[in-house]
């Protein structure tokens, strides 16, 4: 039988999600050319995927949803360059992310710039960084979201193979059980001892590897239980991402 490897359960509470959707102020250090800039930014502690994963899902969000490429700046940033976001405000600008890994998990922020050292903030664009807030809260729920119907997709095929191998060790099974009953009727008929006895040894043996492929089913539908409710819970999950 084909090994299966379980996938380890990644559940949290409700509560750790919804708090991972509540982007909190931070002031960043942006380099521009051979300048540093600080500007505010709206940032969050990601608790689901890694920085790559990350890095694809803003790209692929702001290229769906906004028609903006989004590239490559510096080890652990990126860019959207002249961005225009009438979402967040009607002046185009640079739309910049910054990844760090203090805490062990990424965390991820996001800032407007305008110009060379003119960015949103709060004081001065209170209804602008909301905007942008928000629209950093919109990508947050939408990574989420991919990220666990990836989880879904994965847990699903892993699932269908599991029921292959149901199926195909029913299927051997039966033409075992099939044999058995056609050497019944074959010793019934046979007057050799010797060749009865070499039937009967089959049989024998036949039992034994139906037995066995009933205890592998038992076994592999013991995971598919696991796994049905592994997909359950993830769909709970996505029920409840931001509440």
């Amino acid at each position: 039988m084909k090994k299966i490897l379980t996938f380890l359960g990644v559940l949290f509470a409700g509560s750790l999600m919804a708090q991972s959707l509540a982007p909190y102020q931070k002031q960043i250090t942006i380099t521009k050319g051979d300048a540093k800039v600080n500007v505010d930014s709206w940032a969050a502690n990601v608790e689901r995927g890694s920085e790559d994963e990350l890095k694809d899902a803003f790209e692929d969000y702001v290229g769906k949803n906004f028609k903006l490429k989004a590239k490559k700046n510096g080890k652990h940033g990126m860019i959207v360059p002249e961005a225009n976001l009438p979402q967040v405000t009607t002046r185009r600008g640079d739309i910049y992310v910054l990844f760090s890994s203090e805490t062990g998990k990424p965390e991820m922020a996001v800032a407007f710039m305008m110009g060379y050292d003119i960015y949103l903030n709060t004081k001065e664009n209170p209804q602008e960084m909301d905007r942008l807030k928000e629209f950093f809260a919109n990508f947050l729920m939408s990574h989420y979201k991919g990220f666990y119907e990836k989880q879904i997709r994965e847990k699903e095929k892993v699932l269908k193979d599991l029921r292959g191998q149901i199926a195909d060790n029913d299927k051997k099974a039966k033409s075992l059980q099939k044999d058995i009953e056609s050497n019944q009727k074959k010793i019934g008929k046979e007057k050799d001892q010797l060749k009865k006895t070499e039937i009967e040894n089959k049989n024998v043996a036949a039992r034994r590897q139906i037995d066995a492929l009933n205890e592998m089913n038992a076994n592999i539908n013991k995971q598919v239980t696991n796994y049905e409710k592994e997909i359950a819970d993830i769909k709970v999950q996505i029920a409840n991402i931001g509440k």
